[in-house]
C-alpha cells in the first residue's frame, strides 16, 4: 500500500512538472517611451505701449502691468503709431523691446475680450 501510494505521489509530481514546462511566462514589461521635450514657440508681439502707463511689476522688469486712469491702455503698430487695441487694467504684459519711452511689447496670459468700452 506505500508503495502504490508513492508512486501515485510521483506520478503526480511527473504530471505537474509536465504542465508547468507547457506554460507560458507573462511576458516582460515593454520599454519605457523616450521623454519628448516640446518648448513652446515664442509669444508673437502685441504691439506698442507707452512705457509710463505700464510700470514693471518686479524687480528685473520681466513683466509689466498696465496701469492707467482711463478704460484701457493703446497698443500701437509703431512707437506713436496707429492704435490697434486696448488692454484693460492689470493686464499682465511681456516687454520685449523698448525704444525711447516706447516698449514692444506680448500677452503674459490669455487674452480674451472684455467687452469693457
Amino acid at each position: 500500500m506505500k508503495k502504490l501510494l508513492l508512486t501515485g505521489i510521483a506520478v503526480l509530481l511527473a504530471i505537474s512538472a509536465a504542465y508547468a514546462a507547457d506554460e507560458e511566462l507573462p511576458p516582460e514589461a515593454p520599454p519605457a517611451p523616450p521623454s519628448i521635450r516640446v518648448t513652446p514657440p515664442p509669444v508673437p508681439p502685441l504691439g506698442w505701449v507707452y512705457n509710463y502707463y505700464a510700470p514693471c511689476a518686479d524687480p528685473q522688469c520681466r513683466t509689466v502691468v498696465v496701469n492707467v486712469d482711463a478704460a484701457g491702455l493703446n497698443v500701437r503698430t509703431a512707437p506713436n503709431g496707429y492704435q490697434v487695441m486696448s488692454l484693460v487694467n492689470g493686464t499682465p504684459i511681456i516687454p520685449l523691446q523698448k525704444q525711447g519711452d516706447w516698449l514692444l511689447v506680448a500677452p503674459a496670459c490669455d487674452l480674451a475680450p472684455t467687452w469693457a468700452w
